[in-house]
Protein backbone atom coordinates (compact mmCIF):
# COMPACT_ATOMS: atom_id res chain seq x y z
CA UNK A 1 0.00 0.00 0.00
CA UNK A 2 2.58 2.74 0.83
CA UNK A 3 4.10 1.63 -2.96
CA UNK A 4 0.54 2.39 -4.01
CA UNK A 5 0.56 5.49 -1.99
CA UNK A 6 3.87 6.61 -3.59
CA UNK A 7 2.33 6.33 -7.16
CA UNK A 8 -0.63 8.01 -6.39
CA UNK A 9 1.37 11.20 -4.81
CA UNK A 10 3.20 11.11 -7.68
CA UNK A 11 0.23 11.69 -10.12
CA UNK A 12 -0.48 15.71 -11.24
CA UNK A 13 -4.06 15.68 -10.68
CA UNK A 14 -5.16 18.42 -8.14
CA UNK A 15 -7.48 15.90 -6.51
CA UNK A 16 -7.80 12.36 -5.71
CA UNK A 17 -10.07 9.94 -4.36
CA UNK A 18 -8.71 6.95 -2.73
CA UNK A 19 -11.26 3.64 -1.49
CA UNK A 20 -10.04 1.66 1.61
CA UNK A 21 -11.92 -0.88 3.74
CA UNK A 22 -11.22 -0.85 7.56
CA UNK A 23 -7.74 -0.97 8.74
CA UNK A 24 -6.12 -0.03 5.50
CA UNK A 25 -7.37 3.19 5.97
CA UNK A 26 -4.88 3.23 8.64
CA UNK A 27 -1.81 2.59 6.31
CA UNK A 28 -3.10 4.94 3.58
CA UNK A 29 -3.06 7.55 6.46
CA UNK A 30 0.12 6.41 7.71
CA UNK A 31 1.60 6.42 4.77
CA UNK A 32 0.23 10.02 3.86
CA UNK A 33 2.17 11.37 7.18
CA UNK A 34 5.06 9.62 6.15
CA UNK A 35 5.00 7.39 9.23
CA UNK A 36 7.88 4.71 8.88
CA UNK A 37 6.23 1.41 8.08
CA UNK A 38 7.73 -0.27 10.79
CA UNK A 39 5.66 1.70 13.07
CA UNK A 40 1.95 1.25 11.05
CA UNK A 41 1.43 -1.45 13.02
CA UNK A 42 1.05 0.84 16.12
CA UNK A 43 -1.42 3.24 14.37
CA UNK A 44 -5.21 2.87 13.65
CA UNK A 45 -7.20 5.53 12.67
CA UNK A 46 -11.41 4.46 14.13
CA UNK A 47 -13.84 5.78 10.66
CA UNK A 48 -17.44 4.40 10.23
CA UNK A 49 -18.30 2.92 6.73
CA UNK A 50 -18.74 5.46 3.85
CA UNK A 51 -16.65 8.22 5.83
CA UNK A 52 -14.71 10.05 4.05
CA UNK A 53 -10.96 11.23 5.56
CA UNK A 54 -9.71 14.61 4.12
CA UNK A 55 -5.76 14.68 3.82
CA UNK A 56 -4.10 17.71 4.02
CA UNK A 57 -0.49 19.28 3.27
CA UNK A 58 -0.07 22.45 4.48
CA UNK A 59 1.46 25.23 2.08
CA UNK A 60 4.02 26.88 3.90
CA UNK A 61 5.48 24.13 6.04
CA UNK A 62 4.56 21.24 4.06
CA UNK A 63 3.27 19.69 6.78
CA UNK A 64 0.24 16.61 6.96
CA UNK A 65 -2.64 15.71 8.62
CA UNK A 66 -5.80 13.91 8.44
CA UNK A 67 -9.13 16.54 8.77
CA UNK A 68 -12.44 15.35 8.50
CA UNK A 69 -11.47 12.11 9.91
CA UNK A 70 -14.44 9.98 9.96
CA UNK A 71 -17.10 12.69 8.41
CA UNK A 72 -20.81 10.80 7.48
CA UNK A 73 -22.25 14.87 6.57
CA UNK A 74 -22.74 13.31 2.96
CA UNK A 75 -25.02 10.72 4.27
CA UNK A 76 -27.24 12.71 5.95
CA UNK A 77 -29.38 13.25 2.95
CA UNK A 78 -28.79 9.79 1.72
CA UNK A 79 -30.76 8.84 4.82
CA UNK A 80 -33.84 11.80 4.00
CA UNK A 81 -33.75 11.59 -0.10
Amino acid sequence: MYAAMDEILQRSCEHQIIVTHGGSLAVVLASWIEMPIKAVGHAFFRAPSGSIATPHEDDFYHSRQAVNLGDTRHLDSAETG
